[in-house]
């Protein structure tokens, strides 16, 4: 009896993926690499988050008034807009302030702080500071500054809703096309990485609670600071002191 053909063996290519494939998943691999390691050495500290108009390097804080000299004295100012004793400050000396900064007879350097979020369980500091650097860049630092602390809610922890923080931007005077471009600013929560750099910087200057007054790097005792909020303190004086 004749034996039967053998069966037909179908050929497999050995020629491997193709180097089309292999070159396209390689470039996947090296961008996603690539955008870990620059997200890590930003957030690390390698690259720096870039701040608003007046914002110093390194999570300095926004600069305002006179240059940096001897001849002035150099304010600075820790605060947290959800902290109930810095709106007590900003009644009592904030025009003050703002108006010795804009006349050129100090440097105002004001880095907001957001650890409040953390202790009340929202994000209103951190989008509230965004919020200031965005108007910062509209040449409204100051006056929105004025207008979140005298928006400040009576409760503690409260917090502002993101159509409240846009409201006073008009508060603080924008109008047309600064009002729309401070808008767009604040939506796209563009100085989000710069206010998390104030914190981190407060936190290596060993700022743990707001407010903070600085004169010439000196810190103002408290009771000083306590007397510029309850009005026994003349601050013209405690500047001339140097602290």
């Amino acid at each position: 009896m004749p034996r039967p053909p053998a069966p037909e063996v179908k050929q497999v290519s050995s020629a491997g993926p193709s180097p089309v494939l292999i070159g396209a998943v390689v470039l996947l691999v090296v961008a996603l690499v690539g955008a870990l390691v620059l997200w890590a050495v930003t957030r690390q500290g390698g690259m720096e988050a870039t701040g608003s108009a007046n914002a110093l390097p390194e999570g300095g804080g926004i600069q305002v008034g006179a240059p940096v000299s001897d001849d002035v004295p150099q304010v600075q100012l820790y605060e947290d807009f959800q902290c109930p004793w810095c709106g007590v400050l900003e009644e009592a000396v904030g025009d003050d302030l703002a108006a010795r900064a804009e006349a050129g007879e100090i440097t105002l350097t004001v880095t907001m702080m957001s650890f409040l979020d953390g202790k009340l369980g929202n994000d209103s500091s951190r989008r509230a500071a965004g919020a200031a650097l965005c108007a910062d860049d509209e040449g409204a630092f100051l006056p929105y500054h004025a207008a979140v602390f005298a928006g400040q809610p009576a409760q503690e922890g409260t917090g502002w809703t993101d159509e409240e923080l846009l409201g006073f931007g008009e508060a603080a005077g924008l109008t047309g096309e600064s009002l729309s471009s401070f808008t767009a600013c604040v939506q796209d929560g563009t100085y989000d990485d710069y206010v998390a750099d104030m914190q981190e910087r407060s936190n290596r200057d060993g700022i743990t609670g707001t407010p903070r007054l600085l004169v010439n790097g000196e810190q103002v005792e408290d009771t000083r600071l306590q007397g510029l909020m309850e009005g026994s303190t003349d601050l013209a004086e405690l500047l001339a002191d140097g602290s």
